[in-house]
């Protein structure tokens, strides 16, 4: 007879909760992220239009988020150390209540302090996302649970985007209250994390795990980026594919730093029109193309496929030198979201799949991580000289265009060089809390 308590019921259990857990941790995610991707997307307008930002203030805006998504590495240290309902609470003070000083933002300088302490946030939410998914989902469909729960979440974003241009259309105070509005839907969104992790047992697990943590928080945080030198100098495999990387983030950070330019600039659109030429034609296309490139990646691996969705980038910023009014610029939208899949799938399973065992994974997406912080520091503000100094956005759009077309060849090249490889597979699992491709959000659309 056996006589061993009873363990916690997986949620995934088909005969108990697997239905309603999963509406809840998608009603979650799109609580969390679909509320903050859509406040970020139009913020850098938002700074030109109503507080007269110049186009290096707007670079501040547009760098914060990928420049600071270098804390991921400090996030990840908390999270191994705390409980994960303090977790979650830290996160939030962070993360989204900084949004409830929105009614009191008088000029440029106070939206922009506001958005620095938001983005040291926002890595924080992929550690605890990440062992979510990993806890509640098993190995065989966990993959198709994050295809349904991004898209959701993108489909959302789009709506609230949409909204949210509509609002300052009607009235360009509007955010002194849909920010406040988001935070407090992140909220619920946190509290829905935390009970799915409570009833499914991850609290108690977690507090088990707490109690091992070893000592040394500054340490173990910056251990990823002291040895990232020493690891790409040994595996000339991932140091070829960080490479292409970086090189493709040129000319992501350049168009994504002269959108709002372009966009005021030279198209003068309205709030409304701008949420619908970029955001949610960008999106919808994006999630149309997620599933089949995930077909794709699975037949041709991570560099083969980051390697076509960089060539078929090169049309984006030839894309932005063409288009003249909205609908030309939804067009490009949406042929660079088409493109942007596999972009976006290769750029969290490409370090993981390349680290030579389970162990490493969170040291290679560390580095990954960090390098996405140095590219958009650098190459956000070579695209806004090079239009500064020419008056012109042709010049630094060709020089985007290049940067594809040279990362394109490289990750070719690598992925003629991983041909036949088992370690050219992604794996099925990412390790407990470390960053998942959820984000972005985010992240993921954050080059």
């Amino acid at each position: 007879m056996n006589n061993d308590p009873p363990s916690t019921p997986a949620l995934y259990d088909p005969k108990r909760w697997s239905v309603w857990m999963l509406l809840a941790n998608t009603l979650g995610v799109v609580l969390i992220q679909s509320t903050q991707n859509a406040v970020f997307f139009i913020l850098a307008v938002l700074a030109r239009k109503r507080f007269g930002a110049g186009d290096w203030q707007t670079v501040f805006v547009t760098a914060a988020p990928t420049v600071l998504f270098v804390t991921g590495i400090f996030w990840n240290d908390v999270f191994r150390r705390v409980r994960l309902g303090r977790y979650l609470w830290i996160f939030w003070l962070v993360t989204c209540a900084p949004l409830c000083l929105a009614p009191f933002i008088q000029n440029y300088w106070h939206m922009l302090a506001i958005h620095l302490v938001v983005c040291i946030g926002i890595a924080g939410y992929h550690p605890a996302a990440g062992e979510l998914l990993k806890h509640l989902y098993p190995d065989v469909s966990r993959g198709r649970i994050f295809s349904l729960l991004s898209g959701s979440n993108m489909l959302f974003n789009a709506a609230g985007g949409y909204a949210i241009g509509v609002f300052l259309d009607k009235s360009p105070d509007a955010f002194r209250w849909y920010m406040p509005l988001a935070a407090i839907l992140q909220g619920v969104g946190i509290l829905i994390f935390w009970l799915l992790a409570h009833r499914s047992g991850l609290v108690r697990d977690r507090v088990l795990a707490i109690r091992d943590a070893s000592a040394g928080w500054i340490a173990s945080a910056i251990a990823p980026i002291g040895h990232m030198r020493q690891v790409l100098r040994e595996d000339r495999v991932f140091y070829r594919y960080e490479a292409a990387y970086m090189t493709y983030g040129v000319g992501w950070m350049i168009c994504f730093a002269l959108l709002p330019l372009i966009l005021t600039n030279k198209l003068h659109l309205d709030y409304e029109a701008v949420a619908r030429s970029t955001h949610v034609a960008y999106l919808l296309a994006l999630v149309a193309a997620l599933f089949p490139c995930g077909l794709m990646m699975d037949r041709l691996g991570a560099a083969r496929t980051s390697g076509i969705s960089f060539i078929a980038l090169m049309f984006y910023p030839i894309g932005l030198m063409l288009a003249r009014d909205a609908t030309e610029m939804a067009i490009v939208s949406a042929i660079y979201g088409l493109a942007h899949s596999g972009t976006h799938l290769g750029w969290t399973l490409g370090p993981v799949s390349l680290a030579p065992t389970p162990a490493k994974v969170p040291q290679y997406v560390a580095i990954h991580a960090t390098l996405v912080g140095l590219r958009g520091a650098v190459f956000q503000g070579v695209g806004v000289a090079l239009y500064t100094m020419t008056k012109s956005f042709i010049w630094p759009l060709v020089f985007a265009a290049i940067a594809f077309a040279w990362a394109a060849w490289q990750m070719m090249g690598l992925s003629n060089q991983l041909a036949g490889r088992i370690r050219e597979t992604a794996p099925k699992a990412v390790p407990a809390g470390e960053s998942d491709p959820s984000a972005e959000d985010a992240l993921v659309e954050r080059g």
